[in-house]
């Protein structure tokens, strides 16, 4: 494999192009055709202007044209700014001020003025030549793509991911996970989750095996899809397993050529863990964020403890304490991420932020502990997003939404941990007029906020907890659910 991404994708396109590479519905691309359709896009793009180094926001539905338009825009030496099919006006300002982007495709309510607006007609014609792209191809150190994370300002930031940072992320996961050429994988998330820009599809592509992706996550369709395609492994947040462990067909259909499962965003629980392991698949936890694009550390799929495994190889990880020393064994303090597939940089309209120190580790914020085996278990975070359903949250950015709520005086936000979700996003609110209810809370945060960052609980309480200083005392929050 060389470093550019997607190059994984060309090179089974020249040596095995008749093998199926993906599934849609009714719909079926071979490697050959799948890279026509890549060489076509990206044709058209450069028609309408696009050149290296130019932004391209694409809301990330799940759809193949948006697969097709990830690997067309990155091979052309542009960059795919993917976005959350429930993407708000306001979220989309922030991005497009932030990125101001040469292009927008695919959905509504992108601001005036930004970029030029194509639909997904505009880009995929399949009678339009695959003329070569003019311009410079680009190499390892180019963005390739800007995700977005939710920040600790309430503003969500772009982290700038080169094609050497997903190459090695691809390289990292391919040296634990059991994927091979006969291998089928189901994806079932948004296209926007780093998951899929740098995790289980392209494996699976590296590998030569074939994608089958689901247009949206239901139990139902899940289970259809493992029967009627005999899928061997598939992507998973800990609340879709959650889902599925609780599904009536999933403890009587015969859903024995799914191997494996593989939980990202945070560890599937023990509970469903061993539902799963009783049907004799294997759950994969993995630990990962946006800036380290995808997985740096993956358990073996028969592994009996809710660790998320040892390190890959390319990357080192330590745990600090307070005094910034490495923790002994059994203790904890933040996890701190060094390597290839680590972001350099966040993208800002005023230039570039670093994501490391000057010694190259990305500080998590995430409190963790290494066991005597080497391996991490994740056991809190330092900072306050929470993780719901694999999606982060930033508290702020609720609180902020939520502090113009009529008869509210102050709010905070936190995750309450929940057996399906992983966490819930929680409304404390301190109100000097009537109590206001979730439904109150949905209908004035609907078109401000995506709906994975709508409270699911609500609690309306005399005062806030706050120290001497004044400041909030944010662990305390929970207790006050008891009361």
């Amino acid at each position: 494999m060389t470093s550019t991404f997607g190059a994984h994708l060309l090179t089974t396109a020249v040596e095995a192009g008749s093998r199926t590479a993906l599934v849609f519905e009714d719909r079926t691309w071979t490697y050959a055709e799948l890279d026509l359709a890549v060489r076509r896009t990206a044709a058209r793009l450069d028609k309408y202007g696009v050149r290296k180094g130019d932004r391209v926001v694409m809301q990330g539905a799940a759809r193949p044209e948006a697969l097709i338009t990830l690997f067309a825009v990155t091979r052309m030496g542009a960059v795919l700014v993917p976005l959350h099919p429930q993407v708000t006006e306001g979220e989309l300002t922030v991005v497009c001020e932030e990125t101001a982007p040469r292009a927008v495709v695919g959905g509504e309510g992108f601001p005036d003025g930004t970029g030029i607006r194509l639909t997904w007609d505009d880009l995929h014609v399949d009678d339009e030549p695959s003329a070569p792209v003019a311009g410079e191809p680009p190499t390892g150190s180019d963005i390739a793509v800007i995700a977005f994370t939710s920040g600790t300002s309430g503003r969500p930031k772009g982290v700038a991911l080169t094609h050497d940072n997903l190459y090695w992320s691809m390289a990292g996961g391919l040296s634990r996970l059991p994927v091979g050429e006969d291998d089928t994988a189901l994806v079932s998330t948004p296209l926007a989750h780093v998951a899929v820009l740098g995790g289980l599809p392209q494996y699976t592509w590296a590998r030569r095996g074939t994608v089958i992706l689901a247009p949206r996550f239901d139990p139902d369709l899940f289970i259809d899809l493992v029967l009627g395609h005999k899928v061997t492994c598939a992507f998973a947040v800990p609340a879709m397993s959650a889902l599925l462990a609780r599904h009536p067909r999933f403890g009587s259909g015969d859903l024995d050529s799914l191997r494996w499962i593989l939980s990202g965003g945070s560890p599937a629980q023990t509970a469903t863990r061993e539902q799963f392991r009783a049907r004799g698949i294997g759950v994969v936890n993995s630990y990962g964020l946006t800036e380290t694009a995808a997985g740096v550390t993956y358990s073996a799929p028969d592994e009996t403890s809710n660790s998320t495994g040892s390190p890959v190889p390319q990357v080192e990880l330590r745990v600090v304490d307070a005094a910034g020393s490495t923790a002994l064994a059994g203790s904890s303090g933040e996890i701190c991420v060094r390597g290839p597939s680590v972001a350099d940089a966040y993208w800002t309209a005023a230039g570039t932020v670093p994501v490391t120190d000057r010694e190259g580790w990305f500080h998590t914020g995430d409190r963790g502990r290494f066991d005597a085996e080497g391996r991490l278990s994740v056991v809190g975070r330092l900072k306050d997003t929470i993780i719901t359903g694999g999606e982060n949250v930033d508290p702020a950015e609720v609180e902020n939404a939520l502090a113009d709520l009529p008869g509210v005086v102050e709010v905070a936000v936190s995750g309450v941990p929940d057996p399906v979700w992983g966490e819930v996003v929680t409304a404390f609110l301190v109100t000097d007029s009537g109590t206001p209810t979730l439904d109150d809370i949905r209908r004035h945060l609907d078109g401000r906020l995506a709906r994975h960052k709508w409270p699911r609980r609500l609690c309306v309480v005399p005062a806030l907890p706050r120290g001497a200083t004044g400041k909030l005392q944010r662990a305390r929050l929970t207790t006050l659910l008891d009361n």
